[in-house]
């Protein structure tokens, strides 16, 4: 199983599905994180570095607290932090790893990729993936 981590209640959500489900099918859960290419590429020349480096500490913070809850409820966990375009890269993580099932949650967070309005990653992702998805429901983020 595969669950992206952003760093949200969506994801935080999807968590306790996807530890519900590996428990049940004996399966073992990838938690993913990606760092957003397009964000550091649109940063000035001379805060590159410092953007990436503070998006890969966010990413490995998000990663490890769901993986460390998973770990916990004794599901074999693997964590990841690819650098790319999120959509592209959780769904060809799935590929690589031949995930059965992607647990993800309906909305995320409001830091950088909000703010520069690049979209809906978890809409991508069910458009793009050539697998079972598990779409956990939160709500609009204004609950």
């Amino acid at each position: 199983m595969l669950l992206p981590a952003d760093g949200s209640d969506g994801a935080t959500a999807a968590l306790d599905h996807a530890v519900g489900a590996a428990e049940a099918y004996g399966a073992a859960l990838h938690v993913v994180s990606v760092v957003d290419r397009r964000v550091v590429l649109a940063a000035d020349p001379d805060e590159k570095e410092s953007i990436r480096a503070d998006l890969t500490d966010e990413a490995t913070e998000a990663v490890e607290r769901l993986a460390d809850r998973a770990r916990e409820a004794g599901v074999e966990t693997t964590t990841a932090i690819p650098e790319g375009v999120p959509h592209r890269e959780i769904c060809a993580y799935a590929d690589r790893t031949d995930a059965d099932l992607l647990v993800i949650g309906t909305y995320g967070r409001t830091g950088r990729e909000r703010r520069l309005n690049l979209g809906s990653t978890t809409e991508r992702v069910v458009t793009d993936a050539d697998r079972p998805l598990l779409v956990v429901d939160i709500g609009d983020g204004s609950r």
